[in-house]
């Protein structure tokens, strides 16, 4: 949903880069759950937060110095998934494509989807290949999420999303 940035002031703010479509309905959730790359999630309240420049600035009720802020640096954003609102027909949340099984052209078992990266453009699957291709191909690979030219289809009931997608692209 977000990212903390670095501490703002004397008083334990921090930065904060909203993810949402609209930015400020970050701040229509709560209680929020803050994670540095790896770690567990960690529940936090809004105490208040302002508009800053292009981003804003938040004042959590786990910092009230520039030390304990500067520990939060960097930290992922989250919300309960039940917090979130019903998806129109025909949509999906991309957390929601992470664990699915990719077949590409003529029916061929590409991979699982592994990560979401969104930075901006088109989101990217990140896809961990599948056995039967570890010879052809052993790193993980990109795949944009583009719902029309390269994504046909997605069953979310099957875990698969049929993509115009070849072995060597």
């Amino acid at each position: 949903m977000g990212a903390l940035g670095s501490s703002f002031g004397v008083y334990g703010w921090m930065k904060v880069r909203s993810y949402t479509q609209q930015p400020e309905d970050l701040f229509d959730y709560s209680p929020w759950f803050i994670r540095q790359r790896g770690a567990e999630w960690r529940e936090v309240q809004v105490e208040e937060y302002k508009p800053h420049g292009n981003d804003f600035i938040v004042k959590l009720d786990v910092a009230s110095t520039p030390e304990e802020a500067k520990l939060y640096a960097g930290a992922e954003i989250g919300i309960r998934r039940s917090s979130l609102p019903p998806v129109p027909e025909g949509t999906v949340y991309l957390s929601d494509l992470v664990g699915c099984q990719v077949i590409g052209l003529e029916g061929v078992m590409l991979g699982k989807v592994s990560r979401i990266r969104d930075y901006g453009a088109a989101p990217l699957m990140e896809v961990s290949p599948s056995d039967h291709l570890a010879k052809e191909r052993k790193e993980k690979f990109l795949i944009p999420y583009v719902v029309g030219p390269i994504v046909k289809a997605v069953d979310l009931n099957a875990k698969t999303i049929e993509v115009e997608w070849g072995v060597d692209y």
